[in-house]
């Protein structure tokens, strides 16, 4: 079998959860003909099954005997992914010796390149080094393209989501959804690996009723002997899960993946997340002992470099709770310049939260709200919506509001910011307002500039154009205008200024000053919001005029 044959051979068994039968030709080809190739798919086999230490000692012995571009690349991306798993090993520089021989192969997306493009984003990205794996998944087509109708290719597209995700990517991570669930043969167990990826990127989108149906999606990972993809399945769960707020459920997904306490067999970063997520659970249900115990198991891992960061936000969320508030804000603030400086998007946004609890604690209340409104503007532009749940339940103990989802409408309102936005529409300034619904003027402003932000408009004529006529209050038929009239009114009402007026019609902008003086005069209106209230609440819009 040529080197193609034997990949496409143990990527069908990655794929199909017969990892032992290909591990164990890859070690019989070897013992027979010291091929650096088996050598170095041993190691993939090895990584899948968590025995990181010795996917390591096999990627080393491919790295030696290799003699060409295509195998050592094989071999080094087959070394950094190992030491994804492997505490005593390091991703350097085997991932980038990889790198810079894809850069600079002949041909880039054949089957065989593909394939060492996913092992590396592969690599990258359970290494939690998320800036390289951004570039990897940019550096060619689609993952998975070349090998479209193997079963393997789903895995290979699913790289790609899971990149965009934990980069914090939600929106790109949205888009790539079909693509990756078109990937997918049907009835094989990708499936599961698909559907929990789904539900990963809806939980980050903040969609609760999303993450419900992915998990129903999923097929059930089975008791026994577990692999990569039968530990990513449960682990993708419980990060979703954790991402709408369902500790409990998170947890217990924690524990099946991990099926010990030390979560020995996943990932270095799967480890520490899984640990943040079982100490997050017992800070919740106030069970500072258990809190500790896993807080213990996870200091294992605080010299590593891949979750080191991770270490010191859980570190944050304890010593905030014991009452060191200071040490709370250090170790927050370390762990979030890490994970931007490696690309590590959905956990700085979780190491902002946390920075934000603790310095709401040491009485910086404004300069909490101040970086978590600047944190969800952000996060709301690619998508990461669940940030703004976790903001504004941050700031609600300190009686601090995040500005509604700038474009959300009425959906994006409380009850009272939408009683003002009726008050708005009814034609009430704010003293009038204020006093039938007995608030400061000050606090009516604060409601109009948020109901304003709500519908992405500036101005309360935007407001009008944006809610339409079916939400303006009826008015009675306005005194008849001229032709022209009718088309400065109609303008005015749309939130046009004299200048843009007179530009859509070709007169001057003191015609148009005369013309909305004289439709002021006729409508008996005080102002241009005034007729532009008129406009939209006498059907104007549906008779041209």
């Amino acid at each position: 079998m040529d080197r193609v044959g034997w990949l496409g051979e143990v990527l069908t068994h990655l794929a199909d959860g017969t990892v032992p039968v290909a591990a164990a030709d890859c070690a019989a080809a070897w013992d027979a003909d010291r091929d650096p190739v088996v050598a170095a798919l041993a190691a993939v086999c090895g990584f899948w099954q968590g025995d990181f230490a010795g996917a390591t000692r096999w990627a080393v012995l491919a790295s030696a005997s290799a003699d060409d571009d295509e195998t050592r690349a094989l071999a080094f991306a087959a070394e950094s992914l190992a030491a994804a798993g492997d505490v005593a090993a390091l991703p350097e520089p085997a991932w980038s010796d990889a790198w810079a021989l894809l850069d600079a192969a002949p041909e880039p997306d054949s089957a065989w390149w593909t394939a060492i493009r996913y092992l590396l984003a592969e690599a990258a990205l359970v290494g939690a080094r998320l800036a390289d794996a951004q570039r990897v998944v940019a550096s060619g087509s689609l993952p998975g393209t070349a090998w479209s109708g193997h079963s393997f290719a789903a895995m290979m597209v699913a790289c790609a989501v899971r990149t965009a995700v934990f980069s914090g990517n939600i929106d790109q991570a949205t888009a790539l959804i079909e693509p990756m669930r078109a990937a997918t043969e049907p009835g094989t167990r990708l499936e599961g690996v698909v559907e929990a990826v789904a539900g990963l990127v809806l939980g980050n989108a903040d969609d609760a009723g999303g993450v419900s149906r992915s998990r129903e999606l999923t097929p059930i990972v089975h008791e026994g002997e577990r692999d990569f993809v039968d530990r990513g399945v449960l682990l993708l769960l419980a990060f979703g899960a954790i991402a709408i707020g369902d500790v409990p459920t998170a947890a217990r997904l924690v524990f099946q993946a991990g099926d010990d306490g030390d979560l020995g067999a996943c990932t270095i970063i799967d480890r520490a997340l899984g640990l943040e997520l079982l100490v997050v659970a017992a800070l919740a249900e106030e069970d500072l002992p258990a809190a500790e115990t896993w807080l213990a198991s996870l200091m294992t891992l605080a010299d590593h470099p891949t979750s080191a960061p991770t270490v010191d936000r859980v570190r944050s969320r304890y010593l905030l709770v014991v009452g060191d508030v200071a040490a709370a804000v250090t170790a927050a603030t370390t762990s979030i310049e890490v994970c931007r400086a490696q690309g590590r998007g959905v956990e700085a946004a979780e190491g902002e939260i946390v920075l934000a609890r603790a310095r709401i604690a040491g009485n910086d209340v404004a300069g909490a709200s101040r970086d978590l409104r600047a944190l969800v503007n952000a996060t709301d532009a690619n998508g990461h919506r669940a940030v703004r749940r976790s903001a504004a339940s941050t700031l609600q103990p300190a009686r601090r509001r995040l500005p509604p989802v700038a474009g959300g409408g009425w959906d994006a309102l409380s009850e009272r910011e939408r009683e003002i936005a009726r008050c708005v529409l009814e034609g009430l300034e704010v003293d009038q307002m204020a006093a039938a619904l007995f608030l400061s003027p000050a606090t009516v402003r604060t409601h109009v500039s948020r109901v304003l932000c709500a519908f992405a408009v500036p101005t309360r004529i935007g407001l009008l154009a944006a809610v339409g006529e079916g939400r303006v209050a009826p008015s009675t038929v306005p005194t008849p205008l001229s032709p022209r009239q009718a088309e400065v009114a109609r303008l005015v009402a749309t939130g046009a200024t004299n200048q843009q007026v007179a530009d859509d019609l070709g007169i001057s902008v003191k015609g148009v000053e005369k013309h909305v003086g004289d439709i002021l005069e006729r409508w008996n209106a005080g102002s241009r919001f005034e007729v532009a209230r008129i406009w939209w609440g006498s059907g104007a819009v549906h008779r041209g005029g």
